[in-house]
């Protein structure tokens, strides 16, 4: 099902099951918990799994396979899954965020869990996520569903993508809800509630252009770059941007991405050449120290 945990520096890079959550939340407590077991490259089936983690199981559904799932598509765990049997390991990101960071409740974490939750899964035609509810929302649904939007327009724009499936009721609510929940990821405003509506209505954020968060969006980039053009060490922004939808994700201009940027630049992360008039990077660091560096801005 899965690649093997190893202690390369990319992402798992499967595709998740459409209806993964099943109905459940990313829970940042029960994350923290699952990259515990995962930094041993524990393994077992859900139930040992469970009782190893405290993470709630049932006898059919549970939240120990929804958890591994999440943290799978966030970046912060490799998995395996042989006839009913778990082996986890972390990832680099996954380390990172286990030693500073071990409830997961600075923003600037939740921030790139989500980047990497809603990109985009290898460079099919059309495009589909690693997590397609979260791709579809938050990279295409950008123009779409537009700035705002109800839930009857979120379920009608996952049955137009998907056709009638009985789960995408449930999926049209959750994605939203996960950032209206304090135990999930309503720490950053991905999406909010219009106060003023009269009926629900979800509002996109952005994310924030704040030198804090710079070195998220950093080892994002890197990642995504490993994952999508492996095989180049330049290339420039606008291509990246179009195959990744990063600057759909992050809900942001040209001109703040240039702040970005050029703050990479200062950084020695990258080199950019702007003679053509769009940015060309070229890459000066490996993605490892990207993502050893992820929280070195913070006061």
């Amino acid at each position: 099902m899965s690649v093997q945990p190893s202690d390369g520096p990319g992402l798992d890079t499967d595709q998740l099951p459409l209806n993964f959550p099943q109905t459940f939340l990313p829970d940042r407590r029960l994350l923290g918990k699952l990259l515990v077991f995962a930094e041993g490259n524990g393994g077992g089936d859900k139930e040992s799994i469970g009782a190893a983690t405290g993470i709630p199981t049932g006898k059919s559904t549970g939240k120990v396979e929804p958890m591994i799932h999440y943290a799978r598509g966030m970046g912060m765990v490799r998995a395996s899954r042989t006839a009913g049997v778990w082996r986890l390991g972390l990832t680099p990101l996954g380390r990172i965020v286990r030693r500073e960071d071990p409830f997961l409740s600075e923003p600037l974490t939740l921030w790139l869990l989500h980047l990497l939750l809603s990109r985009r899964w290898g460079r099919e035609a059309p495009a589909v996520g690693v997590a397609d509810a979260w791709f579809a929302f938050f990279a295409e649904g950008r123009f779409r569903l537009g700035p705002r939007f109800s839930p009857s327009e979120a379920l009608d724009f996952l049955t137009a993508r998907h056709g009638e499936k009985r789960s995408l009721k449930s999926l049209s609510t959750l994605v939203p809800r996960m950032y209206q929940e304090d135990s999930s990821f309503a720490a950053i405003p991905v999406l909010t509630l219009d106060a003023s509506a009269q009926e629900t209505v979800f509002v996109r954020g952005e994310a924030p252009v704040e030198r804090a968060f710079f070195p998220a969006y950093a080892a994002c980039l890197f990642l995504l770059w490993d994952e999508q053009f492996s095989g180049d060490r330049q290339l420039a922004f606008r291509d990246v941007e179009r195959e990744t939808r990063l600057l759909s994700l992050l809900g942001w201009s040209d001109a703040q991405a240039t702040r970005w940027l050029d703050w990479m630049a200062d950084k020695g992360l990258v080199q950019i050449d702007r003679y053509t008039g769009d940015a060309v990077l070229l890459r000066l660091r490996e993605t490892g120290e990207v993502v050893d560096a992820l929280y070195s801005e913070l006061l």
